[in-house]
Order: structure tokens, then sequence, then C-alpha cells
């Protein structure tokens, strides 16, 4: 969500004249949820919640932001592959939170809670309390466990009562489809995002479970109720837009994957074609296609296997990238050899035929992009399949 690459300041420091006492907040102080908007940063494609507290008799304005990171980490990269990326609490000043969005033209929102005087103190000493060396880190998890959630749970355990949501405010969405929606500004970027997630991100997101999003702890708040026994009262008092961009109409890409990969496969279609009226096969698009897919599916199995990312495990893409793929392309280079393998090229046209004849019943979607690939790979089988038994009978 956002990425901070700056000494992280306890609130003591930053905005009290004093540590070793509480801080006592005034009958004018306020709690509220910031929701910034999506860019085109990877880091940043989902946009990003953040708690400020302001209490103007006490010069105290900040914000509590649960989404800090640093890429320079040890070992950052395959931490976060691994599943075992930390993220932390940390604080800053409002003015300079909010200068941070309007540089990256990002948009600001602002809902002000609804809370009693003891409600917002108990929040604020909370904050205080997770934002301490000893508290303030935790194990990122995207759709449990992140910038989002976290406010979400803040402000969800320290209201008396429970927060109530309207009957039916969910949208009923798959997490998969949820991300595809702020993805698919970066095309290629939602490619590869799609290939690591496995069937897990294809069950259907509860309302609750929906505000892993940050826009959605905005639509949810907006509507919430906080239910005290038979009493009720709206979480949200009031809304304010801090800032709003321009708005970027996004155009049509033409090299996003399903028109990049459509050509390619119309060319796999025409070469392999014509090298089975010629019965003369050019190795190049067999190496292509099994190195990519070996690879991929090599690199899908190690995240099944090691990654702590829920959202990662049990992978139905390994079922079109084989990760037997890389090994054998190696193997079909050695011409002598290639009798025995024929092999094969035949079991790789049965996997893969029975993909498409039982894709409906597999528990996962599959973008368009995968079954381009899939029907390359699958014509390239059936080219050496067909030729083998061509062979065979002439």
């Amino acid at each position: 969500m956002k990425k901070i690459v700056l000494p992280i300041v306890l609130i003591f420091f930053l905005v009290f004249p004093f540590s070793g006492r509480a801080l006592n907040l005034s009958d004018a102080a306020e709690m509220s949820v910031l929701t910034c908007g999506p860019s085109k940063q990877v880091h940043a494609l989902y946009g990003h919640t953040a708690i400020r507290v302001q209490d103007p008799q006490q010069m105290l304005d900040v914000v509590f932001n649960y989404g800090v990171f640093s890429f320079s980490a040890p070992n950052f990269v395959y931490r976060f592959a691994k599943g075992k990326t930390d993220y932390l609490l940390a604080t800053e000043q409002f003015d300079r939170f909010v200068e941070n969005y309007k540089r990256s033209g990002r948009s600001i929102d602002e809902q002000v809670l609804n809370l009693k005087p003891d409600e917002k103190q108990q929040m604020l000493d909370f904050l205080i309390w997770n934002s301490k060396p000893e508290n303030r880190e935790y194990r990122y998890n995207f759709f449990y466990d992140n910038c989002a959630t976290r406010v979400r749970d803040v402000v969800g355990n320290q209201v008396e009562g429970e927060l109530v949501f309207p009957e039916g405010a969910g949208l009923d969405w798959t997490f998969r489809k949820h991300v595809n929606e702020y993805q698919k500004v970066l095309p290629w970027v939602n490619f590869g995002i799609h290939l690591t997630l496995g069937s897990p991100s294809d069950e259907t997101a509860t309302a609750w479970e929906e505000m892993f999003l940050p826009d959605f702890i905005f639509k949810h708040f907006a509507t919430a109720q906080i239910q005290d026994g038979n009493v009720s009262r709206p979480l949200v008092k009031e809304t304010r837009s801090l800032f709003q961009p321009d708005k970027k109409e996004a155009g049509w890409n033409p090299l996003s994957p399903g028109v990049v990969l459509a050509i390619l496969l119309f060319v796999i279609l025409f070469v392999s074609y014509r090298q089975f009226k010629s019965k003369q096969i050019s190795d190049w698009p067999d190496y292509i296609l099994l190195s990519v897919t070996g690879l991929i599916g090599l690199v899908l199995l190690w995240f099944v296997t090691f990654s702590e990312h829920p959202a990662m495990q049990t992978n139905y893409n390994l079922w079109w990238a084989v990760p037997a793929n890389l090994p054998f392309m190696f193997l079909w280079m050695v011409r002598k050899w290639r009798p025995a393998l024929l092999w094969y090229w035949k079991a790789l046209s049965v996997w893969l035929m029975l993909f498409f004849l039982f894709n409906f019943i597999i528990p996962q979607a599959f973008p368009l992009g995968f079954y381009l690939i899939t029907l390359m790979v699958l014509c390239r089988a059936l080219l050496h399949s067909f030729l083998f038994f061509r062979r065979r009978q002439g």
C-alpha cells in the first residue's frame, strides 16, 4: 500500500513535547479515517488507509499509518515472495502525509468518526501502545492483514458496541475479481499476479473481508452503524474531500497480454500448419514454449510449496504451466534421444486437453491469456504426436 523509506519516529518525539505520561484528548478532538486513492505504482495499486487524530487544543494533528515498509530491508524480495514481509505502524504529521499524496496525484477523502469522548481516548491510547517499538511490527497478509484491515479492526475493537452493516452491503465478488479491478491499469502486472494467485483467491469475500481494500473501508464505513444494545448511531458523522486530482481515462493498450498472446497463437498455428504439411519441424517454437511454461511452473511450484501467502496455495495454473516442461526441453535438445521421448508430447497433449475439458469444475478462474498459452503448447504437442503417427503409418 504505501512505501515510506524513512526512519520510524515515535509519536512521543513527533508531536508530544513530553513523554512518560498519557495524552488526554479534549472535547474538540476528532478521530477520522483517511482513504487515499490508488496510483499506477505497483505498491500503490490498491490505495491506502490511515487514521488521523486531531485535537486543536492539544496542537495535535497526526496520522497513524499501518502501511510502512522498506525495500532496503535485508532479503526484501525473497521474504515478500515467501510471505514473511513485516509491516510497521508509524506516525507522521498530517500536513506532510497530505502533501505526499498530493504530489503523487492521489485522492484523499476523510471520514470523521462519530465517537464518544471515551471511545476517542481509548482508540488513541491503543494506537500509542501499538506504535511502540515492541508492538508496531506485524506480519503482512495481502487479503487478511494489511494497512486497511488493521484500520478496520482498530475501529471495530475500540467502539462501545458492534459495527453493523446494511444487509447486502457486499458485492459478492471473489478476492480475485476485486484485485483485478485495480490491477488492470497495469495489464502485464495483472497477468503476473493472476499467475501466482491460487484457488483461495476465488473464494467470495464477505462485506467485512472486502475491507482489505481501502475503497471498501470508505464504502462500508459510510453506511455502518454502531450497535450498542438497542441503541445505534452512524459510524461516520461527516465526510470530507481533502484532495481530488484530475481524472485521466485509461486508454486501450495495444500491447496488452491478450493482444500479444493472441498474435503469438496465430503465429504458432501458422508455423505449425506449415510444418505439418512439409513434415519438417523447426524446434524454436518448442524451445520457447517449453522453457516459458516450465519456468512458470517451477516458480509456481515454489510458491505453493514454500510461500506462506494463503492465496498462493493450491494453484491450478500448475495444470497448464507444467514444471516438467523445462527439464524435458533440455532432454529434447539431444536429437538421438528424441524417439524415446516422443511419449512426452502425447502425454502432454492428453494432459492439456483434460485441462480444457474439465476446466468448468476447477475452482479457480483463469484469464484469457492463460488459455492462449495453453493452446500454443497443445498445438505443438499435437503436431509432434500426429507426425509420429504419420511416420509409423508411412
